[in-house]
């Protein structure tokens, strides 16, 4: 990975815990080490892409492809008619990553 490691623009002492996007991607949780971000429009598929793309410094075509860890279509229908209670785990390029009903993607760096 190159470029700034979000991690050094988000203190532990200033981390509110709110899961929030912005225009650069996801907020990362140093109490958890975790990634955390909503998305509003963008379905399921795109938003766990691009996500990781930001966090990995990379463009999205340069990720192993989604579909080697879940069916892109079957996740987007999923979010999209399910509860805030759903809450799908898969595998991708090493990291895990998390999407629930209430449109959040969790994402978790390697050991």
């Amino acid at each position: 990975m190159g470029g700034l490691d979000p991690r050094d623009t988000f203190p532990a002492d200033r981390f509110d815990g709110r899961a929030c996007v912005t225009d650069d991607g996801p907020t990362y949780n140093p109490n958890t080490d975790t990634y955390v971000g909503t998305f509003e429009v963008a379905s399921a598929s795109l938003a766990v892409t691009e996500a990781l793309a930001t966090i990995r410094h990379c463009e999205p075509t340069e990720l192993e492809p989604l579909y080697h860890s879940v069916d892109p279509d079957a996740l987007d229908r999923l979010v999209k008619s399910g509860t805030d209670q759903l809450r799908v785990t898969m595998q991708l390029d090493g990291f895990e990553v998390v999407v629930t009903g209430d449109r959040r993607v969790e994402i978790t760096p390697p050991e």
